[in-house]
């Protein structure tokens, strides 16, 4: 029985982040049933209950190196882990990871990530010296790989698949409790969905949000507010839902991914800033606009052919209403552009679990 461990930001409520470990768990015991999957965790005990597997924490330095010294391999991923954006402390922290599993002897896979971005020469050197030191890099869109090569990256072998959430599959989630909690919101279609979250500058769009968001309701529309980082994106919701003068509803519960995919699944069109609640209406085939306040969302934007806001910074009502009002205009022909993008994309996510079990097998038998 092999054993991996898994790093990445799990165990802080964020929807999105424990989307991708469901998701590597999953794709990964797909492939091989008898894995044995211990998780870095916050709160190690809500991911063992949650994921039924086992976890420690990961901010305790001995549980983390016996975890690493009796497995087989270290994952670190999915997600954005090596940028600098949210502070110098993140990216010491996960690099520390990958360094103490390679003084262990341990190969290291970086998992479907996304990379960047990095601002000081510092912390593009210090990754780069890392990474070249791993046994594997999948990345979840070309965008990384050519960040990749920019930091000279040349060591490991690379391959581009896709963000491991695209893998999943509506049918094999239980979507019946998130439905009866659709149906307890009591909001009557057509409904819009929004997703924001905290960042700086984001604020000066909260007034531009909240008079379209006012738009759409005095055109029919009902709008849905959804947090996906407990409890920042609730606060981050409220403030734009004050600027309104039309009703809207925020969902304040922190959803499991089936209940949370089940209402994504519900709503008409989607507004959103992060990342996996676009990933999320994509996989229920919902169209979305994207708000860029990251290249990772872009690129998502890109790959599933939906409208996007590139630039948060200087965005206009104007632009803003014009934007969304398009999209609208394009429903139909937008759904299906991400239906079928969608269908392109979940063999890729599942290539990377593929691509981890054959290194695994091989050295193992190799070993």
């Amino acid at each position: 029985m092999a054993r991996i461990v898994i790093s990445g930001y799990y165990g802080f409520q964020n929807t999105g982040d424990e989307a991708v470990l469901y998701s590597i768990i999953r794709a990964l015991k797909l492939l091989e049933p008898s894995l044995e999957i211990t998780a870095l965790s916050h709160n190690p005990k809500h991911t063992k209950e949650n994921f039924g597997i086992k976890a420690v924490n990961r901010w305790r330095l001995s549980a983390i190196a016996k975890a690493i010294s009796q497995s087989d391999l270290l994952i670190s991923g999915g997600g954005s882990l090596f940028q600098d954006v949210t502070g110098p402390k993140s990216l010491i922290y996960y690099l520390g990871i990958v360094v103490l599993a390679r003084l262990l002897k341990k190969p290291v896979i970086i998992y479907a990530q996304g990379l960047g971005p990095l601002k000081h020469s510092w912390s593009r050197w210090l990754t780069a010296k890392v990474l070249n030191n791993v046994q594997l890099i999948t990345l979840r869109d070309s965008e990384s790989r050519q960040f990749l090569e920019g930091l000279g990256v040349k060591k490991p072998p690379v391959y581009v698949t896709a963000d491991p959430v695209l893998g999943l599959k509506p049918e094999n989630l239980d979507l019946e409790s998130g439905k009866e909690k659709w149906e307890q919101l009591g909001l009557e279609k057509p409904v819009i969905g929004i997703s924001v979250r905290s960042w700086p500058g984001a604020k000066s769009f909260w007034p531009i949000l909240a008079r379209v968001a006012d738009d759409l309701v005095n055109k029919g529309w009902n709008i849905l507010f959804l947090p996906f980082h407990f409890p920042s994106d609730v606060d981050a919701c409220r403030q734009v839902a004050r600027l309104m003068h039309n009703p809207s509803v925020i969902l304040k519960e922190n959803m499991d991914l089936s209940k949370i995919m089940a209402i994504i699944g519900e709503l008409d069109f989607l507004i959103g800033m992060r990342l996996h609640a676009l990933i999320m209406s994509a996989i229920m085939g919902v169209p979305f606009l994207a708000l860029s306040y990251d290249p990772k969302v872009s690129s998502l934007a890109r790959l599933t052919e939906q409208p996007l806001i590139s630039s948060l910074t200087n965005v206009t009502y104007k632009k803003f209403s014009q934007a969304v009002e398009e999209a609208l205009l394009c429903l139909e022909d937008n759904k299906d552009k991400v239906e079928k993008a969608v269908i392109d994309l979940r063999p890729r996510a599942l290539d990377t679990a593929r691509l981890v079990t054959e290194f695994l097998w091989k050295g193992i038998i190799d070993g």
